[in-house]
């Protein structure tokens, strides 16, 4: 059977906190566990050749400090030298930037908390495909072609969240759509937003979406849809003329 999809776009939108991320882990003298905040200071050993650099965390209450590791008995030549004068300095930028690399967290074994708070996304258009070109191997592919009315442009939406949010999905949308979260809860109801559920090879239609919590690697699509009143109870979701298909449930 030719596929129907006549256009996809992908997209792939990063959640960036505008909170620095913190570390909750044991404190010594508190004797529970607390969160550590980033001082935004380095501690800087250099020996011989050889330099190792951490970035200080401090206990919320007690002020406790606990070093999250940079660089081990690496060589100072390694290290680009405005970026070596910037972990002696204490450059403010320097310490915020690498208090928000997760791979430092994965590396010190540290478990990363975002603080509720704002958040800023860096949005990229990966590519717009045709029908031919478009269909993708293996779960993709059986899934998208169940989904769009044809000569039409369908979003696939990955989202990539380095750090737990405390978001839902319904903010996220309203915020970046610029609509009602009680449209894109109609909309999730109503097929207009669904997610792709890589183990049925299928895009999952349901209310309930909504009100999941963002999360890394989470895949959603948004079919076309024009702009309705709050008071409408459907979703125009393509121009006259065109075929829709039945989503697969």
């Amino acid at each position: 059977m030719k596929n129907n999809i006549q256009k996809i776009r992908r997209e792939r939108w990063k959640l960036v906190p505008e909170a620095v991320p913190t570390v909750r882990r044991n404190c010594s003298k508190c004797k529970e566990k607390r969160e550590f905040i980033n001082s935004m200071k380095f501690r800087v050993n250099a020996n011989g050749k050889n330099v190792d650099v951490w970035l200080i965390y401090r206990c919320e209450k007690c002020s406790t400090t606990w070093n999250m590791s940079i660089f081990e008995r690496s060589p100072v030549s390694a290290i680009p030298e405005e970026e070596y004068a910037g972990f002696q300095a204490n450059d403010r930028l320097l310490a915020e930037s690498y208090g928000r690399r997760m791979d430092l967290f994965v590396k010190n074994r540290a478990e990363a908390v975002t603080p509720e708070g704002g958040y800023w996304i860096e949005a990229e258009a990966e590519s717009e495909t045709g029908a031919e070109e478009g269909a993708e191997a293996g779960a993709e592919a059986g899934a998208e072609e169940n989904v769009l009315p044809a000569e039409s442009s369908f979003r696939r939406i990955e989202l990539e969240v380095p750090f737990p949010m405390v978001l839902r999905l319904d903010s996220l949308l309203a915020d970046r759509l610029g609509v009602s979260r009680s449209m894109v809860k109609r909309w999730c109801g109503q097929g207009v937003v669904v997610k792709l559920d890589r183990e049925e090879n299928a895009w999952k239609s349901e209310e309930k979406l909504c009100r999941e919590k963002v999360r890394n690697g989470l895949v959603i699509g948004i079919r076309p849809v024009l702009p309705v009143p709050e008071t409408g109870t459907m979703p125009q979701v393509c121009p006259p003329g065109l075929t829709s298909v039945k989503l697969k449930a």
